[in-house]
């Protein structure tokens, strides 16, 4: 279908038909609402069916998952979270052995996705696991899945509407620009095209030019360099309340992926007005907190903790008068352990050591010393992170998805992931599933290094690399050019620096941009457009005359571009990634019982003895699960086959919390009790919400230890 344009026969859906979408366009047709109704939320479900096919609505992801419940409706239940602001359910799909039960005896795996609501790949890889999981009932027969294929319905209803417009905020109103009026100047689709892109305009206050060599891309003038800007860059549209701003308070609100409590910034654009004020956020969180057989949770969206392990150096809340240094530290300062000193103290004693062209400041100081509340991840858990992202590269490479790309961003500040991670206290992973591919002047300039490895790297092995090895890694780094490899390689053989600590002082850079000043990721989505998108993925600059501004130039990135890829690469995204969701979970804590034994003491009086194992991988819980007390503790129970009271407990209890064992270890547990003549055996139940649990026997007799 096509319709004519300022620049001749355009596709109605030009955005829509590279990214993939099959959403049907209709020109003799109104445009869909901006929000559709709840009841339109129940589509026919033959249209609906689990296969990636397509990238498909939130009101067909979840009659996707009504048509799997209805067919599998002994091992499925469907739960209802939250309505959003546009009237759209937030459903989880529980598959299970416990599904419909009230009493839950196996842990489970909390799967959300699209909490961002612009990425609808993510949807279609929760779609994907709930489809594998229905088809294999092996693949939940101990374990009980919640999944949750979009988060954030509202911002992922607008993908496939016409005019498109990448936006993660729901359908709250909000007033952005705080006039008398909400949603009032949001952007227009003044070309025609289908596609809100950006407009630029010559200006003497312009703080944007040309890149050289790419006249299509933008970067901002360097003043230092004596560059003078030349446009000012504008979302397209008009403004609407005449306030002399374009497009600042467009329609919705808050964006889920960032409303949840840690780490949760007030008073920001896109925010929401308190941590949870949102009814997704809100549902999602009383669905956790609700659920303590979750054991681990899964985000389909933009990071990936598979690939890369949670990165620190942020800075939490401390005494800046009053920090005690440890002794180790301290001994290489020069300081005095057992005194206190102010952050401007530690700054200067710090600064002499640092190598010129490293500034030391008070946040890079707090992430080494670790202080204030914990908003770093655990040491003990990046161990196991590290390894299964190793383990998951040798997936990727199996599956032949190991090209380089872009790098994932680390989870945003009130992220699902950081709550799950630092405040539910379970092992919480994420996959972004795909990212722009890596230009190839990109891909020659890798050094090998990044700030995470140089984090575990030895002094001796640092300085192993030489000179021009450190080199490439300083220019990917973007580290000033007053900094060099000699510097470094000076500051490690004198112990004044060390690779950790020189690690904490690069993640605090921003990634270089290239000779020409291109941003890399808009280098690589304009290389992704031309070569795998025959250029439909940016709009080159067309003039077009502006009712305000006058002469302007319409054009830049297709929304979605370079989040999305074409609905042709989502087969073999998905099932070259999603399985190791399900690998997994197999690394989950199991409690079992090892060994029982019992020493006769004469009287009916017995020492008991058992060891209890962690037969997974995962330990039980994580570090900051332990630092947290959010995961209950497994209990041990005795009992004999009457009642408890036929035994006394001379020391131990009947009821004994297990607080933690790591992953392949036991623990020993040791009880003195009386019995009475005729109990023969005593029974050991190991009872945890979220890591199984066992049964077992000690037998009693002539000093005999008794197995389970």
């Amino acid at each position: 279908m096509i319709i004519m344009s300022r620049r001749g026969l355009l596709p109605v859906a030009l955005a829509a038909a590279v990214i993939g979408t099959s959403v049907a366009i209709d020109a003799q047709k109104p445009a869909a609402p901006a929000v559709q109704p709840a009841a339109a939320k129940q589509a026919d479900a033959v249209k609906t069916a689990p296969t990636p096919d397509r990238y498909r609505s939130p009101q067909d992801a979840n009659a996707a998952l009504l048509a799997i419940s209805k067919a599998n409706p002994s091992r499925t239940a469907l739960h209802k979270l939250a309505t959003s602001p546009g009237g759209i359910d937030l459903t989880v799909l529980e598959i299970g052995p416990d599904a419909g039960k009230k009493t839950r005896t196996q842990p489970a795996v909390f799967v959300v996705a699209n909490l961002d609501g612009v990425l609808p790949v993510s949807t279609e890889a929760a779609l994907w696991l709930a489809g594998r999981l229905a088809a294999d009932p092996a693949e939940a027969q101990t374990l009980t899945w919640f999944i949750l294929p979009t988060g954030n319905p509202d911002a992922a209803a607008r993908y496939g509407r016409t005019p498109l417009v990448s936006d993660e905020r729901n359908a709250s109103r909000w007033n952005d620009d705080m006039d008398d009026q909400a949603d009032e100047d949001g952007p227009e689709d003044l070309d025609g095209n289908g596609i809100i892109t950006e407009m630029r305009v010559k200006d003497p206050a312009g703080e944007w030019i040309p890149v050289d060599g790419e006249p299509r891309l933008m970067r901002k003038a360097d003043s230092a360099k004596g560059e003078k800007g030349l446009y000012k860059l504008y979302a397209e549209g008009i403004d609407n309340d005449g306030d002399g701003e374009y497009n600042e308070d467009p329609a919705g609100g808050t964006n889920i992926g960032i409303t949840f409590p840690h780490l949760f910034h007030p008073w920001t654009a896109t925010g929401g007005r308190w941590p949870g004020s949102e009814p997704e956020t809100f549902g999602i969180m009383k669905f956790a907190m609700g659920h303590p057989e979750i054991a681990m949770t899964f985000t389909f969206g933009a990071t990936n903790m598979c690939l890369q392990p949670p990165a620190g150096g942020r800075q939490g809340s401390f005494d800046a008068n009053a920090i005690k240094i440890p002794e180790a530290i301290a001994t290489r300062f020069g300081a005095d352990p057992n005194r206190t000193y102010t952050m401007k103290e530690i700054v200067e004693m710090v600064r002499p050591m640092a190598p010129p062209g490293f500034e030391i400041t008070e946040g890079i100081i707090a992430s080494f010393l670790g202080l204030g509340a914990v908003v770093n991840p655990v040491e003990e858990d990046l161990k196991f992170y590290k390894e299964l992202s190793e383990k998951y590269k040798e997936f990727l490479k199996a599956n032949k998805l190991d090209a380089k790309r872009l790098d994932p961003p680390q989870p945003k500040d009130g992220s699902f992931e950081l709550w799950s991670y630092y405040q539910l206290g379970v092992p919480t992973f994420s996959m972004d599933l795909w990212t722009l591919p890596e230009t190839k002047a990109d891909d020659k300039e890798k050094s090998g290094i990044t700030p995470e490895s140089l984090e575990t790297m030895t002094s001796e092995a640092f300085v192993a690399l030489g000179e021009a090895k450190i080199a490439a890694f300083l220019k990917e780094a973007g580290a000033p050019d007053t900094i060099k490899p000699a510097m470094l390689l000076d500051g490690v053989k004198s112990g004044k620096m060390t690779p950790k600590l020189m690690a904490g002082m690069l993640k605090q850079m921003p990634k270089p941009k290239d000779a020409a000043g291109a941003d890399p990721a808009q280098k690589a989505l304009l290389a992704f457009s031309d070569k795998e998108l025959q250029g439909k993925g940016y709009v080159n600059w067309t003039a077009f005359k502006h009712p305000r501004l006058g002469d302007v130039e319409i054009g830049g990135a297709v929304p979605f571009t370079d989040t999305t890829p074409p609905a042709s690469m989502v087969k073999t995204l998905l099932d070259g990634q999603v399985p190791w969701v399900m690998k997994l979970a197999e690394k989950l804590p199991r409690l079992k019982v090892l060994k029982t034994e019992a020493r006769a003491n004469g009287a009916g009086i017995y020492t008991l003895t058992l060891w209890v194992e962690n037969a997974g991988y995962l330990p039980f819980p994580t570090a900051m699960g332990r630092k947290n007390h959010h995961v209950p503790p497994a209990i041990v129970t005795l009992n004999t086959t009457g009642a408890a009271k036929d035994i006394a407990f001379l020391s131990g209890r009947a009821r004994t919390p297990i607080n933690e064992i790591d992953g392949g270890r036991s623990v020993k547990l040791e009880w003195t009790v009386q019995v009475p003549p005729a109990v023969t055996g005593i029974d050991v139940t190991v009872a945890s919400a979220n890591a199984w649990g066992d049964t077992g026997r000690i037998t009693l007799g002539a000093g005999q230890g008794g197995a389970k």
